[in-house]
C-alpha cells in the first residue's frame, strides 16, 4: 500500500490504495475508470493462465516429439537390417577387427591368470568355430564393461553376470572337447576336411512346400 497526503487536510494523509481501482463517487468518469481498471485485472489473470497452458502443452508436444524421434530411429534401424545378410564374424571382420581380438585374447590369459588347461591355444585363428565364440565373448564383454562402467554405484550385476553365464561356459567348452582346440594343447592340430553334410536326399519324404528350392 502506497498513500499520499491530501491537500485538503494539509500534513494529515488520507491513504489511497494504488493497487485497488480508483471509487466511484457517481461520476460516470470515474465509473469508466473502475470498469477499466476490473478489465485489466481479469486480462492479466486470463494472460497468466494461459501462458501456464501454454507451457504445460509445449512441454507435452517435446515429449510426443521426443517419442516420435524414437519410434522413427527404430522403424529406420529394422529398415536397415532387412538388407543386411547374416555373416560369420569371420567373413565380414576387417584387419583391425582382427587386431582388437587377437590383444583382447591375450589380455584374457594374461588378466585372469588362467591355468594352462583354460588358456586359449595360440593358434586359435585357424579355428572357425573358436573364432566365432571368442568374437561372441569379446561382444559381450565390451557392452559388459560400459554398462558396469555407467552403472557406478547402482548395485548393477552384469559384470558378475558375465564372468558366471560367459566367460566360464566359453572357456569350459573350449577345454572339454567342443572344438578341436583341445588337441592343440601342444601343438597345433589343423582342422580336416571330413566334415559331414546334410543328406538333403531325406528331403524328398518332406510334405509341402517348406523345403521348396532346398
Amino acid at each position: 500500500m502506497t498513500s499520499i497526503p491530501s491537500p485538503e487536510n494539509g500534513d494529515e494523509a488520507t491513504e489511497l490504495a494504488l493497487d485497488d481501482p480508483p471509487a466511484s463517487a457517481g461520476d460516470p468518469d470515474a465509473d469508466q475508470i473502475g470498469l477499466l481498471w476490473n478489465g485489466l485485472d481479469e486480462l492479466i489473470t486470463r494472460l497468466d493462465t494461459t501462458e501456464d497452458s501454454l507451457a504445460a502443452t509445449l512441454d507435452t508436444l517435446s515429449a510426443d516429439v521426443d517419442g516420435l524421434k524414437t519410434q522413427l530411429a527404430l522403424l529406420l534401424k529394422k529398415e536397415q537390417e532387412k538388407d543386411i545378410r547374416p555373416r560369420r564374424w569371420a567373413d565380414r571382420a576387417t584387419r583391425k577387427d582382427w587386431g582388437v581380438l587377437v590383444d583382447w585374447v591375450d589380455r584374457l590369459t594374461t588378466d585372469y591368470s588362467l591355468l594352462s588347461d583354460f588358456t586359449v591355444p595360440p593358434c586359435w585363428p585357424a579355428h572357425p568355430g573358436v573364432v566365432e565364440e571368442l568374437a561372441g565373448l569379446h561382444r559381450s564383454w565390451t557392452r559388459t564393461m560400459i554398462i558396469d562402467e555407467t552403472a557406478k554405484n547402482s548395485g548393477d550385476t552384469s559384470l558378475t553376470a558375465w564372468h558366471d553365464r560367459w566367460l566360464w561356459p566359453a572357456l569350459t567348452r573350449m577345454k572339454s572337447g567342443h572344438y578341436r582346440t583341445t588337441n592343440c594343447r601342444t601343438k597345433h592340430q589343423p582342422e580336416n576336411s571330413n566334415s559331414r553334410f546334410t543328406d538333403r536326399d531325406f528331403l524328398r519324404s518332406i510334405p509341402g512346400e517348406a523345403v521348396s528350392g532346398v
